[in-house]
């Protein structure tokens, strides 16, 4: 053994089930699954494993926790639910927590015709799923255009008098207000499910029929109006079917780059293609293709159905273990799973592979560059891995909040954003809400519960810069670069002052630099610092909106949402309660001499 197991390995049942690797602190290091329990762990510390991921999990393990399941299947959906909720260091995570969007066609007297995610309860047909929420909005757009259906919800729905915008612009046939029939609206909704489910072909040869004899009685807006479909039509038709290609398949390639592993998803359904999505692999640079696949499997067709062929790239000895996950999934369903060498099937699959490296490359996932140019800009000697940026926010004094954000080489670290209330603080003190958000948050670093950042960007200038350095300094064991930012006169950016604080010097000179606007760095620094702004504001937006709801009576013990509601009433608004007297107040329903007081005070003190 290359390593002392922390446990009696024969200790361990030779059942299925699911095991939990954990460290020193009995923190979850890695969830994995087996058939055999015993043997799968023993393989561990049996021989060195060939992943340095692997080798690093294996050095911390301090205890195993196993859980036997009736099946194999079963281990396989805990193992899922346990690395979605507990999204274990070493496991490789999927960033894509959104479910794949669908078209749907509700069942109702008065179908209408929209988006959808989740769990498919509701009555109706579905269509997809769509590798992304824009090829939904674009098929939309163009089905509305085409066959009018409404869009609006039952609400709505039920209470429209004259006819909306919808139908101004000729989108919709106002079902509403009783402009359409019932059966020319049924028409419209069958025609709605040929093209979804590929029957456009019948359909565009009615449609060319319909315009012909229409120009023949010269009827030429009617003709007009069918030359217009036909042409919307093969706009969603036109490059989507090709004969050689199945016509429901995905295509799954793997896409490495130096600091990420991408996952590209070629969708193609009812013989169209609907494009690509791209999933990022997290903690994956070092796992195996086998390993990526079975993750990114489990995911998506889970819950989902598979198509009836997937294509990927890897050998034969992988594709029958990834064929053995699916049949755990889906028993009864048979699908296929290709590696195709050529033909269009394999230029099909290599595609795929050059959109999401495109893909990629637009999205800018590695910033490993802009952060090795950040380095050079403020003289640093080793490159920083990790930004964070402080902001505070207000509304004349009022609602004061705070934001931290993270920035790292592969984007915004979403997972350690944190915002805070800074009630306490006097009104429209910029300096001491830096200090009182910046004091949870050191204290918050101290104790483990988040990151400590290479360079923390404090958006302000030198007075800001100040506060932080006094409140840094009463943390001796933390060791970030402070860096106040300023915006320009014009406020554009690439016009910043830039103040790093190392060594405790708050009161020098800001950096002497120009970098302009298109400098990397600055851009890094900017968009770090602006996504502080938005995740700031969007919070005090939101705490600005929760106040509109409320009254001086929700924070006043006795009083109930009941109570509440019969003083409103009884004395017309807000208003009227605080201009009443303790007697008139004690004359309200439910309400007592002794609740009364409490009233008449809480709202006059």
């Amino acid at each position: 053994m290359w390593l002392e197991p922390p446990i009696q390995l024969h200790s361990l049942p030779r059942e299925p089930g699911i095991y939990r690797m954990l460290d020193a602190d009995r923190k979850v290091l890695y969830v994995g699954k087996a058939r055999n329990l015993q043997r799968r762990v023993s393989s561990y510390f049996q021989r060195q494993p060939e992943s340095p991921r692997i080798q690093a999990m294996v050095a911390l393990v301090r205890d195993i926790e196993c859980n036997i399941t009736a099946s194999e299947a079963e281990a396989l959906v805990l193992e899922h639910n346990l690395i979605k909720q507990l999204k274990p260091r070493y496991n490789v995570l999927l960033k894509d927590s959104k479910s794949y969007p669908y078209i749907v066609l509700t069942d109702e007297r008065w179908p209408r015709l929209r988006m959808h995610r989740g769990q498919r309860s509701a009555a109706g047909s579905y269509f997809g799923p769509f590798p992304h929420a824009k090829a939904v909005h674009d098929t939309l757009h163009v089905l509305h255009d085409m066959f009018r259906l409404r869009d609006c919800d039952d609400a709505e729905f039920r209470h429209r008098s004259r006819p909306c915008m919808q139908h101004q612009i000729g989108r919709c046939t106002a079902p509403c207000c009783g402009l359409v029939s019932e059966e020319a609206y049924r028409q419209q909704v069958q025609q709605v499910e040929m093209v979804l489910n590929g029957h456009d072909a019948q359909l565009q040869q009615q449609w060319e029929t319909e315009m012909q004899q229409a120009a023949a009685r010269m009827d030429f807006e009617r003709a007009a109006i069918l030359r217009d479909r036909i042409r919307d039509l093969r706009r969603i038709v036109d490059g989507s079917p090709d004969k050689d290609l199945p016509a429901d398949a995905d295509a799954i390639c793997i896409v490495r780059q130096p600091q990420a592993v991408l996952l590209g998803i070629g969708v193609r359904r009812q013989g169209r293609d609907l494009g690509v999505h791209t999933v990022r692999a997290g903690q994956a640079v070092d796992a195996d293709d086998e390993e990526i696949l079975q993750s990114l499997l489990l995911a998506r067709y889970r819950r989902e159905p598979p198509p009836g062929q997937l294509l990927l790239g890897q050998d034969e000895a992988v594709l029958q273990r990834l064929r053995h996950l699916l049949r755990l999934l889906h028993p009864k369903q048979r699908v296929e799973l290709l590696a195709p060498r050529r033909g269009s099937k394999a230029e099909w699959l290599a595609q795929v592979a050059r959109s999401s490296a495109e893909q990629a490359a637009h999205r800018s996932l590695d910033q490993q560059p802009a952060f090795a140019a950040l380095a050079r800009l403020l003289g640093l000697d080793v490159t920083p891995q990790l930004l964070a940026a402080v902001d505070n926010a207000h509304l004349g004094g009022k609602h004061m909040v705070a934001a931290i954000t993270y920035g790292g080489w592969q984007g915004a670290e979403k997972q350690y954003y944190r915002r805070y209330q800074l009630d306490d603080v006097h009104a429209g003190d910029d300096y001491a809400a830096m200090a009182a958000v910046l004091r949870r948050f050191f204290s918050a670093m101290c104790e483990q519960r988040i990151p400590q950042p290479d360079i923390l960007i404090i958006d302000g200038g030198r007075g800001q810069l100040k506060v932080a350095r006094e409140t840094l300094d009463d943390f001796p064991e933390l060791s970030l670069r402070l860096l106040a930012m300023a915006k320009g006169e014009r406020r554009k950016t690439g016009e910043e002052t830039l103040w790093l604080d190392c060594q405790g010097d708050a009161d020098g000179q800001p950096l002497a630099m120009r970098p302009g606007v298109h400098d990397p760095a600055l851009l890094l620094l900017a968009r770090v610092r602006d996504e502080a702004h938005r995740f700031a504001g969007s919070y005090l937006r939101k705490r600005k909106k929760q106040s509109m709801l409320q009254s001086g009576l929700d924070h006043i013990p006795g009083i109930g949402p009941h109570k509440r509601l019969a003083l409103l009433k009884h004395f017309g608004g807000i208003q009227g309660i605080r201009a009443a007297s303790r007697q008139q107040l004690a004359q309200a329903p439910g309400i007592s001499q002794r609740l009364a007081e409490r009233i008449f005070i809480a709202l006059h003190s």
